[in-house]
C-alpha cells in the first residue's frame, strides 16, 4: 500500500499585522474615550466650581455688596480648580437677573444699583491625558440670584395720646376721623398681631399666583375694591381674633354716623406712586411675588389704613362750630384728602401719611352779638390746614455698614415731612377734599374783608408755604423711628394766625380816600354805646337811665376804644379826641350830656351817643404815615381779637383734641425686613 506524501501547508500570511492593527485601534478608542471622560471630568469640576463659586459669592451680595461678593466668589472659585489647573482666569461680576429673553439666555445684566445676582465665569488651559494633544480650552459659567431684601413698613404723624383714648382711636385720629364715643378698646390686642398681604388676599378670596411677576400683582390690587367691612374681618381672622368681627359691625355703624350715604370701598393697591389703595405700589425688584406676599404687617395698620382709604375725600364735621367772642361763627370740617398706605418693597419703596386737611370758615355775618357791627363790618375767612404729610423712602437695607452692635439687619429711611400749608381764599366745594394741592392749584381771590365799604380787601388770597421737616432713619424689625422737631401747637398757631392778622389788619399803606359817613359813624358810636349795657356781655356794667350808670358806661366805651385801637396795629399812637370822651368838653355849665351834667345841663344815652361820634369823627396819625379815620381804626381793632380767639379757641384743641397731632413729627414704623433668601442658582 502505497503512501502519499501530506500536502504542504499554505502560509498565513498578513494575519499578525490585522491583529495588531484592531489591537492598536481599540487602544485609540480607549486613550480617546479615556481622554474625552477626562475632559467631561475636569468639565464638570469647572462647572461645579463656577456653581460653587457664584453661590457664595451671592450669600455674602446683601451683607459685603460687590466687592465682598466677589471677592468671596474668586477665592471660592481658585480653592475649587487649583488641583486641577495651574492658571486659573476667574471673571465675577454683579448685575441685575430677571427672566432669560431670546437676546438674554443667562436673563444676568451686569450693573444696576441694586444687583441681586453674581455671574462667575472661569477659563483654564488644562494639561491633556495624551501629551501629544496639547492643552486644552476649558470653559465655564454660572449665575446665582438671592432674593431681593424687603422692607415692610408705614409712616404716620406723631399722634398725642389723649386720656382714655383707645390704641385704634388715637390711630383713626391720624386719619382725621375722631370716634370719641365709640368702645375701640377691644381693638388694642392687635397692637402687636402681624399678618401678610398673602394671608389677606386668600381671606379676601382673591388668589395671586406666587409666579406672578410684580406689575401683574400692583394691577390686581388697584384693580380690587373690596368693601370696609369685608376687610375688617378679613383682617382679625388672619389675625387669629375672629370674635372681633362683631366688633367691627360697631366700628362700621359709626364710621357710616359720621359720613352718611357715602360706599366705605377700599381699593387694595396702587399701581403709581401717588397712594390709592391700601398698600402703596409695591417695588420687589426680583420680579416675583411670592417674597412679597409673605411679608408681615401690622393687622392695625391694616385696619386703620383701610379705614383711612375707605373715608378719603369725605369731609368730616369736626365738631367745633360756635360763636366766636360774640364776633363771628365757626364752622369746621375735617377730611382725609390722600389716603395713608402701607409700603412693601426694597430700596426705592415708598409710603405715605395721611393728608388730613382742615377746613375752617370765620365768618361775621349772623354771628354778631346782637348784630353789632354786623351792618358795618364783613369778615369772611375760608381757611384751608394741611398739616402733617410727609412721605418715607427706603435709601438702603441690609448692608454690612447698616448693622448695629448686636449684628442686626437695618433698613435706611429718608423722610420728608410738611409740618402745615395754610391757605385762605375762594376754594370750590367740588375741590375742598378732593384735591390734594387746592392752595397751589385751586385757590382764587376774593373779598376777605370789608369795613364800611371803605378798608377792603376785596381780590386777595393768602397761600403760606409749608413748614418743611423730616430727616433719616436706620430701624431694624419692630422699631418705631421719628424724625422732626417737637412743635408746640400753640406757637405754630400763633404763626399762622399772625399771618392772617399781618395781612387783613397792618394797615392800609394809605389812608383810605373815603371816609365813613355821618350814618356810619353814629351807627358804630350806638353799638359801642349799648353793647356796654347789654346783660350777657363780659363788658355790662349797668343800663340804669341815670348819670351815674351812662358814666360807668361811657368810661367802658373809653377803655374799648382804646384797647381796639392798639389792637389795630394802624396807628402810630393813641386816637386823637379819646381824651375828650371823659372831660365835659361841652363846658362847665352844659356838661358833656353823658357823665357831666354841669350847672345848666342834663344826661342822656343820646347825649353819650353823640359825644362817643364825636370821637369817632376825627383821624389819626397812621402807622407809616398818613391818617386814618378813628372809625376804621376802632372797627379792625375790635374784629382783631377774633383772630386770636381762633387760635386758642379752635385751632389748638381741634388739632390736639380731635385730631390727636403733635406738629412737626413724622414716625416710620418697620414691621419686618428680609434680607434676602436662600441663594440658588439660575444659570
Amino acid at each position: 500500500m502505497m503512501h502519499q506524501p501530506p500536502l504542504p501547508l499554505k502560509r498565513q500570511r498578513g494575519s499578525v499585522l490585522v491583529t495588531t492593527a484592531a489591537f492598536l485601534l481599540v487602544c485609540v478608542i480607549a486613550l480617546t474615550s479615556a481622554e474625552i471622560g477626562y475632559l467631561f471630568f475636569l468639565k464638570r469640576e469647572m462647572q461645579k466650581a463656577a456653581d460653587l463659586a457664584a453661590l457664595s459669592g451671592a450669600r455674602q451680595l446683601m451683607s459685603s455688596g460687590c466687592a465682598g461678593a466677589s471677592t468671596e466668589a474668586t477665592t471660592q472659585a481658585v480653592s475649587n480648580m487649583q488641583k486641577y489647573a495651574a492658571t486659573v482666569t476667574v471673571t465675577p461680576a454683579c448685575g441685575r437677573w430677571a427672566a432669560p429673553t431670546q437676546s438674554n439666555v443667562t436673563g444676568f445684566s451686569i450693573g444696576g444699583t441694586t444687583p441681586n445676582a453674581v455671574r462667575m465665569q472661569l477659563s483654564a488651559k488644562v494639561n491633556p491625558l495624551l501629551p501629544y494633544l496639547g492643552k486644552r480650552d476649558l470653559y465655564a459659567q454660572a449665575v446665582a440670584i438671592v432674593g431681593d431684601p424687603l422692607a415692610a413698613f408705614s409712616v404716620g404723624s406723631r399722634l398725642v395720646r389723649v386720656t382714655g383714648d383707645s390704641v385704634l382711636g388715637s390711630v383713626l385720629k391720624g386719619v382725621g376721623l375722631d370716634l370719641a364715643n365709640t368702645s375701640l378698646v377691644s381693638y388694642d390686642g392687635l397692637a402687636n398681631a402681624r399678618i401678610t398681604p398673602g394671608g389677606l388676599l386668600a381671606a379676601l378670596g382673591i388668589p395671586v399666583s406666587a409666579s406672578a411677576d410684580v406689575g401683574t400683582l400692583n394691577a390686581l390690587l388697584a384693580a380690587n375694591q373690596v368693601s370696609l367691612g369685608r376687610v375688617l374681618d378679613a383682617a382679625v381672622t388672619v389675625a387669629g381674633q375672629s370674635a372681633l368681627t362683631a366688633a367691627n359691625l360697631s366700628l362700621l355703624n359709626a364710621i357710616s354716623a359720621k359720613l352718611p350715604n357715602i360706599p366705605l370701598n377700599v381699593a387694595l393697591g396702587s399701581n403709581t406712586d401717588t397712594p390709592t389703595g391700601l398698600f402703596a405700589k409695591i417695588a420687589a425688584p426680583d420680579a416675583s411675588t411670592s417674597s412679597a406676599l409673605n411679608v408681615e404687617v401690622s393687622a392695625l395698620d391694616v385696619i386703620a389704613t383701610a379705614i383711612g382709604v375707605a373715608t378719603s375725600k369725605n369731609a368730616v364735621d369736626a365738631g367745633i362750630n360756635l360763636n366766636l367772642l360774640g364776633l363771628a361763627s365757626v364752622t369746621t370740617k375735617v377730611g382725609v384728602v390722600e389716603p395713608p398706605s402701607i409700603a412693601i418693597g426694597g430700596v426705592g419703596t415708598k409710603a405715605y401719611t395721611s393728608q388730613v386737611r382742615t377746613y375752617i370758615r370765620v365768618k361775621t355775618e349772623n354771628g354778631l352779638l346782637g348784630l353789632l357791627l354786623s351792618p358795618l363790618i364783613k369778615l369772611d375767612l375760608p381757611i384751608v390746614l394741611d398739616v402733617v404729610t410727609g412721605k418715607a423712602t427706603v435709601t438702603d437695607m441690609c448692608t454690612s455698614a447698616l448693622r448695629d452692635a448686636s449684628g442686626s439687619d437695618r433698613a435706611a429711611f429718608q423722610v420728608e415731612s410738611s409740618v402745615a400749608k395754610v391757605c385762605v381764599g375762594a376754594i370750590a366745594p367740588a375741590d375742598l377734599f378732593s384735591k390734594s394741592k387746592v392752595c397751589d392749584e385751586n385757590l382764587g381771590n376774593m373779598e376777605l374783608l370789608n369795613v364800611l365799604g371803605i378798608l377792603r380787601l376785596p381780590n386777595n388770597k393768602v397761600n403760606l408755604n409749608a413748614l418743611q421737616g423730616g430727616g433719616t432713619l436706620t430701624l431694624k424689625e419692630g422699631q418705631t423711628g421719628t424724625t422732626g422737631n417737637q412743635l408746640d401747637i400753640g406757637s405754630t398757631v400763633n404763626d399762622v394766625v399772625q399771618q392772617l392778622t399781618s395781612l387783613l389788619f397792618g394797615g392800609p399803606g394809605s389812608a383810605p380816600s373815603t371816609a365813613p359817613t355821618a350814618a356810619q359813624i353814629n351807627s358804630v358810636a350806638t353799638d359801642l354805646f349799648n353793647d356796654t349795657g347789654t346783660i350777657g356781655n363780659s363788658d355790662y356794667v349797668c343800663n340804669a337811665n341815670t348819670t351815674a350808670c351812662r358814666s360807668q358806661r361811657l368810661d367802658r366805651v373809653r377803655s374799648n376804644i382804646q384797647s381796639a385801637s392798639a389792637n389795630s396795629g394802624l396807628l402810630a399812637g393813641l386816637l386823637n379826641g379819646i381824651g375828650d370822651l371823659l372831660g365835659g368838653v361841652l363846658g362847665l355849665l352844659a356838661g358833656d350830656g353823658c357823665s357831666y351834667t354841669g350847672l345848666l345841663g342834663s344826661t342822656s344815652n343820646a347825649g353819650c351817643v353823640t359825644l362817643i361820634g364825636d370821637t369817632l369823627t376825627k383821624a389819626s396819625s397812621q402807622t407809616g404815615g398818613g391818617t386814618v379815620s378813628n372809625t376804621l381804626t376802632v372797627l379792625t381793632g375790635l374784629l382783631k381779637p377774633v383772630l386770636n380767639a381762633l387760635g386758642n379757641t379752635v385751632l389748638t384743641p381741634l388739632l390736639r383734641d380731635v385730631l390727636g397731632l403733635s406738629l412737626g413729627e413724622t414716625d416710620v414704623n418697620l414691621f419686618s425686613l428680609k434680607c434676602g433668601g436662600t441663594p440658588r442658582l439660575v444659570y
